[in-house]
């Protein structure tokens, strides 16, 4: 796993955003053109947001299956924060921070130790 440094603070404002398990149905809409590989995705409930586009299986008449789980957290991240990353999709890292929590954190916020 990589370990970054936190460049700046970050709190995430989307307080319901879309959660996905696997075989959950989703209209899919545009892809995100600043992170590519991210596409803007509505439940049956309404939430919504951005997830990446490899964990959606087509149906057809731009329904989409979750072929795994999204989780959407983002974690809130303050400068000089260590942060140990778990994963990484499309720009984006899964980190862990010193106190255990995690959630998604943009790769531009994090400078490699």
């Amino acid at each position: 796993m990589a370990t970054f440094i936190a460049n700046s603070d970050y709190e995430e404002k989307d307080s319901d955003p879309i959660r996905l398990r696997s075989g959950d149905e989703v209209r899919v809409g545009q892809a995100d053109r600043a992170w590519p590989g991210w596409v803007w995705a509505t439940d049956a409930a309404g939430n919504d947001g951005y997830v990446p586009e490899e964990i959606l299986k087509p149906l057809g008449a731009g329904i989409f299956t979750a072929n795994s789980d999204f989780d959407p957290a983002v974690l809130t991240i303050r400068r000089g924060d260590h942060l140990e990353s778990v994963r990484q999709i499309h720009g984006w890292h899964w980190c862990r921070n010193d106190r255990g929590e995690e959630g998604w954190v943009a790769g531009y916020l994090l400078r490699p130790l």
